[in-house]
Parts: C-alpha cells; sequence; structure tokens
C-alpha cells in the first residue's frame, strides 16, 4: 500500500444522493496513498444522514457548522493526516488519474504550492474551462483555480487556512491570494480531470451580484497592500465579466450592432 500523502476533505451539507458519485471518483483513482474526511457540514435532511453514517465505515466523518464552508475545511486541515490537501466538494468528481499527475507535478519543483487543472463542467451545463497563464497580479483581478486544487498541509496551516470570515462566496480565491502572496509557484496540468457539476439550486448560482460585490471588496479590505503594489485591469476583474456575460448586456451588444457597423459619411 502506498503511503499516506493526500487528504481529501470533502464538506458536505445535504447532498447526500450526489456523495456517493463524489467516493466513487475517488476510489477509482490510480494514486492510492489517500485518506478521506467528510466534514458534515451541519446536514438535517435524513438522506444524508444516513448516506453519512454509512460513511463512518470507511471513511473519517467530523462535524462542523452549517452554513461556514471556510470552518469545514479548516476542521478537515486540522485533521488531516496526509503531507498534501486537495479539497472537493460533495456533488463534484474527479478523473481517475487526478491524484497521480498533480503529486507527480507538485514534487517536481520544490517551489511549488499550488496544483490546479483544467476543469469539465456537467449537469445543467457542459464545456470546459481553463483559467490561463497563472500571474499573481491577475489572481488579485479574479480567481484563477477552482478549490479542488493541490497545496500542502503545512502551507494552509502557516496561514491559519480559509478565513472564516468568508461564509457566502470566495474564500477560495481569497485563500489563493493569502496562500501565493510571499511568493511560490502554480503549475497546471492541461487536462480537464476536475468535474464540475452545475446543478439548480447549488451556492454558487443562488448568490446575487450584491453578495458577490460584498465578498470582493471584503479581499481588497484584507489585502489593501497587495493590490497598491499591482496593477489591476479592470477588464480582467470578476466584476466586468459578470457585466459582459449577462443577458442584458449581450442583448444590448445585439441590438446596437447595427448602428456600430455604420460609418459616418463626410
Amino acid at each position: 500500500m502506498q503511503e499516506l500523502e493526500i487528504s481529501v476533505i470533502i464538506p458536505v451539507y445535504n447532498s447526500g444522493k450526489y456523495l456517493e458519485e463524489t467516493l466513487d471518483s475517488l476510489r477509482a483513482q490510480s494514486f492510492k496513498g489517500f485518506e478521506v474526511l467528510i466534514i458534515d457540514n451541519g446536514s438535517d435532511e435524513e438522506e444524508t444522514i444516513a448516506v453519512l453514517k454509512q460513511c463512518e465505515k470507511d471513511h473519517r466523518v467530523f462535524r462542523s457548522e452549517h452554513a461556514n464552508l471556510s470552518l469545514a475545511r479548516n476542521l478537515g486541515i486540522e485533521k488531516a493526516q496526509g503531507k498534501y490537501i486537495l479539497p472537493l466538494d460533495s456533488d463534484d468528481k474527479i478523473s481517475p488519474s487526478f491524484m497521480e499527475k498533480c503529486l507527480t507535478l507538485m514534487k517536481s519543483d520544490p517551489n511549488c504550492k499550488v496544483v490546479r487543472t483544467m476543469v469539465e463542467l456537467f449537469g445543467k451545463k457542459s464545456g470546459k474551462m481553463s483559467f490561463g497563464d497563472f500571474s499573481f497580479g491577475l489572481l488579485l483581478a479574479r480567481n484563477q483555480m477552482v478549490v479542488t486544487s493541490l497545496f500542502k498541509r503545512e502551507d494552509a496551516l502557516a496561514i491559519g487556512g480559509f478565513d472564516k470570515n468568508f461564509n457566502r462566496a470566495f474564500e477560495d480565491w481569497e485563500f489563493w491570494i493569502n496562500l501565493l502572496k510571499d511568493g511560490g509557484k502554480v503549475l497546471t496540468v492541461n487536462e480537464a480531470l476536475f468535474h464540475y457539476r452545475i446543478r439548480k439550486g447549488s451556492r454558487n448560482n443562488s448568490l446575487r451580484n450584491e453578495e458577490l460585490s460584498q465578498a470582493r471588496r471584503m479581499i481588497w479590505e484584507k489585502h489593501k497592500d497587495l493590490y497598491s503594489k499591482h496593477f489591476v485591469d479592470p477588464k480582467e476583474c470578476f466584476e466586468y465579466k459578470l457585466i459582459t456575460d449577462s443577458r442584458s448586456y449581450k442583448l444590448g451588444k445585439l441590438l446596437t450592432s447595427p448602428f456600430r457597423s455604420l460609418r459616418l459619411m463626410p
């Protein structure tokens, strides 16, 4: 049996019907030196409670407060026995080679702090996502990786883990800023090895723009010194993307496109 190196942390809140599919993706891993820590984030749904009871036979299950993913993940990091941490939401999946390829890349460079992969969407939407070349300046403008990326436990403990004040949005984005503000490389496996489920009623889909903007301001307030040192291109900011991706913006662009093509006559 391979030495325990990776701790997979799975927060669960009333998502028992998806959890077995998530765990199946872990059982299929080519790399076997990992443990699974399941953090019950205050579930009150009978189906989920029953599923979690079954999980206790094979995995370590802990309880945390509801509605704060930061606290749930921090509890997992605290209890983890692996050198590396891999957060995984309870309705998502990873490809069989995810851990093997990410760990190999992590160990290839002592300056590496994070290994990320490309993303494949499934569920209500399909398609692939990539984040482009990493730069810390761009990270200040918008998130450049999903939370299901590999990092060292000791690095997470050194910064106090995820900030518990970010309990609605962007806790992962702020975590990456905090983790990488003093340097370190982000390496990428250029394959869509993380499978991100898009479903109606999920947290990210239910958040309003005002809540996202408030969380964004919290990041700026916490890291003012970093923003003062780096130029952040407004067109790279997530707020700009919210506007350009909105239905009203696209409709307005469509309606005005004939006029934009007209040229003034002398």
